[in-house]
């Protein structure tokens, strides 16, 4: 939760203690429960569908910040970047420091536009560049990546279509084994189609996994003989995907997490005995 939100919160629960209503009405805001890093290259097959991909992605409620090489910010552009995804989004360029908080704090990577360029210098684990040091340095880091694969696939439809596809079956051959070299190191490679889907199931299996290391019941804080639950306690629910919380008969619910569980979509449901 960033500053501004927190403000948000806080506000709202010392306008409740005073019995005061806003003097407008209050926006619905639901906060991230994720986060991607979206590394884009110079690549351009496909890049029109990748936006309209991420766009899918910032709807399932992940925060999408983008890294772009120095092709990208050539090639595609900051403008056009913030035009498909926001004027506020987090973007970082080569002219930035080094992303290595928002690489650390990301659930997940994606790579909207994987070039054959980069393909090679990920199968033979090279990193020369910026995209291909994050990436590298997300899969030593047990990051997910999820990467579009049109434009580094020698046979993909969209590559014929632009007169492409006419490579020598030794080339083409060899551009394959880079792809699933890739893959072997644990980098998804999808069609451009499928970022979202693929994103989502990534949720999926991190809030499986998550569930399955975890209690049944979120832990709670207490205060004498009283369970507590807090607005700290939803926040790591949503983090580990449940949907609802069960506490005991006469526990303390603070009015910040019942404010915290409604804009994350948690049912709060107290035990009859």
């Amino acid at each position: 939760m960033d500053h501004e939100q927190l403000v948000q919160l806080v506000t709202a629960e010392v306008m409740r203690k005073l019995g005061l209503e806003p003097s407008t009405a209050k926006e619905e805001s639901i906060i991230p429960c994720k986060k991607a890093l979206a590394i884009f290259t110079g690549g351009t097959i496909g890049l029109e569908q990748s936006f309209l991909e991420l766009q899918k992605i910032q709807d399932l409620h992940i925060e999408v910040s983008v890294v772009l090489s120095a092709a990208a910010e050539k090639i595609i552009g900051i403008d056009r970047i913030k035009e498909h995804l926001g004027s506020n989004i987090n973007l970082v360029t080569t002219h930035s420091p080094y992303p290595s908080k928002l690489l650390r704090d990301a659930d997940f990577v994606l790579v909207p536009v994987l070039t054959q360029n980069t393909a090679a210098k990920l199968a033979y684990t090279l990193s020369d560049t910026l995209a291909s040091t994050l990436i590298m340095q997300g899969l030593m880091l047990g990051k997910p990546i999820l990467a579009a694969m049109n434009a580094a696939d020698p046979q993909d439809g969209w590559r014929i279509q632009k007169d492409m596809g006419k490579c020598s079956p030794a080339l083409s051959e060899s551009l394959r084994q880079n792809l699933k070299k890739i893959e072997g190191y644990g980098i998804e490679l999808v069609h451009v189609d499928g970022l979202a889907a693929g994103s989502q199931k990534i949720i999926d299996r991190m809030a499986k996994k998550a569930s399955s290391s975890q209690p049944s019941e979120p832990p709670r804080s207490t205060r004498g003989k009283k369970s507590i639950l807090d607005a700290e306690t939803i926040k790591v629910a949503a983090s580990n995907g449940l949907k609802s919380i069960t506490t005991p008969k006469g526990s303390i619910i603070t009015p910040l997490a019942r404010d915290v569980a409604r804009e994350y979509g948690i049912e709060i449901v107290q035990e009859l005995s």
